[in-house]
């Protein structure tokens, strides 16, 4: 390897929402920091950062939401046992996709408030 990844960074319409949804429904810690944190926020993962950068285009801020189902990134969860941490993702508000099997692994996707996917994987 001839560098490990230190943060994905995800452009969105509001940042302090999309860190309210990865906090409560992850578990994740916002990292402290001196930059704006309505434009820019950090939070720990685990292995890499994932951070919120407010979305800008040709005419300034971005403020509506910037996922969707042909947004072609996806966070990837590991997780021991897929449906029971879906279970528990729905519990707290994710909304969560059918549970699906790629041979020995087992996975689901879900999107956050502004329609960016992630994924709960086995493997």
């Amino acid at each position: 390897m001839l560098a490990p990844i230190n943060r994905i960074i995800v452009f969105v319409g509001d940042v302090q929402r999309c860190v309210d949804f990865y906090r409560d429904t992850f578990d994740l810690a916002p990292v402290p920091g001196s930059h704006d944190p309505a434009v820019w926020q950090e939070m720990e993962t685990g292995g890499c950062r994932i951070a919120f950068h407010k979305a800008y285009g040709p005419d300034g801020p971005i403020d509506n939401p910037t996922g969707g189902p042909n947004i072609p990134h996806k966070v990837v969860f590991r997780a021991e046992d897929v449906p029971a941490m879906r279970e528990e993702l729905i519990r707290r508000g994710a909304p969560m996709g059918e549970l699906q099997r790629s041979g020995d692994v087992s996975h689901c996707d879900g999107h956050d408030p502004e329609g960016h996917r992630f994924q709960i994987s086995s493997g």
